[in-house]
């Protein structure tokens, strides 16, 4: 069986099961589920934010009802997706159509036993709590923002006009936000595919053992960041890329009609011309490629902030999300002790 994300639906993992949605669930109500539960969330509008706790239990708070399912793991095990089908999306921008090609993406195993699942539709302020175990967390948010907050596994987020933050995640996983930011913290990823049409990714202090981040019209900082051997891949079509990078690392970086500016504090072997270079840092490591087409690419040592020309640079530059303006901040709900 595929998931797939179709022109603003949700994953549609588990869809042929849910035929008749239950009852209006109320703001706060929580579920027993098994040792390796699965999540599956859409939004029409709103926040979604997803958090861990020790419990056997997933607990749901919400501003108003929403649709809630508990699928048994009799149904949802002969249903586990193997691949994710993520069809073909089109983005009106003030450039013209913006169109990212249908693709698929191949999900890890889950862990062994059985999996049930919390099914839950609708839209407005959702705070999600789900075991530290959980096997597979869905979740879209068509408008709005959603979060992922403090789990390691399997995941698949989208978004269409909203913006997506993980802090402090890890594992394998897919992101897609068309319009809206992505913005990836303290965040270690085994493999990662993340792609926007005109929203701006910024990645800090995260590692990464494979990731492929590409965008349309946004521009990518990956600040302050590891690699662990692996592929690394950083692209950009209209906007500018940015990579600064904390110890070893062989970087090959082009732009189309821009350059390539680089500053390493520490020890790298940089060579090449004002459109394509090649780094070695700190003696060489991970393949890591960072290209944009039709704007710029920087490259330095560490943290931004300790190059204080490179971030004067990206200060002034506005297709650099240097800075993260995420939602209205609103308060989170601490999961019990």
């Amino acid at each position: 069986m595929h998931i797939g994300f179709g022109r603003g639906t949700a994953a549609t993992l588990l869809a042929s099961l849910v035929l008749l949605l239950a009852a209006p669930v109320g703001a706060d109500d929580a579920f027993d589920v098994g040792p390796s539960p699965v999540l599956n969330v859409h939004l029409s509008r709103g926040t979604l934010d997803i958090q861990t706790w020790d419990r056997p239990q997933v607990q749901i708070t919400s501003d108003t009802p929403l649709d809630i399912q508990h699928v048994s793991a009799a149904q949802v095990d002969p249903n586990i997706p193997r691949q994710l089908q993520v069809s073909s999306q089109q983005v009106e921008t003030a450039h013209g159509p913006v169109t990212l090609p249908a693709e698929s993406f191949v999900l890890p195993e889950l862990p062994s036993g059985a999996h049930d699942a919390i099914v839950a539709r609708g839209a407005g302020h959702v705070t999600i709590t789900i075991p530290r175990n959980t096997a597979m967390v869905l979740a879209h948010v068509r408008a709005g923002h959603l979060g992922i907050n403090g789990y390691h596994g399997i995941f698949v987020a989208h978004g269409r006009s909203a913006g997506i933050s993980l802090d402090n995640v890890g594992g394998t996983g897919f992101v897609e936000s068309l319009r809206g930011r992505v913005v990836a913290t303290n965040s270690t990823f085994d493999r990662l595919r993340i792609r926007t049409a005109t929203g701006n990714m910024l990645f800090q202090g995260c590692t990464s053992h494979q990731i492929q981040a590409t965008s349309s019209y946004g521009s990518i900082v990956y600040d302050n960041g590891h690699f662990q051997p692996g592929l690394a891949r950083f692209e950009s079509e209209h906007g500018n890329v940015a990579l600064g990078v904390r110890g070893g690392a062989q970087i090959g970086a082009h732009s189309g009609s821009g350059k390539v500016i680089s500053s390493f504090h520490r020890e790298a072997n940089v060579r090449g011309n004002p459109a394509t270079k090649q780094a070695t840092v700190d003696g060489g490591g991970p393949v890591v490629t960072a290209t944009s087409h039709h704007g710029s690419v920087y490259l330095y040592s560490g943290s931004m902030n300790e190059h204080p020309h490179v971030r004067q640079q990206l200060s002034g530059n506005s297709r650099l999300p240097i800075r993260y303006v995420g939602p209205p901040p609103r308060p989170r709900r601490q999961p019990p002790i």
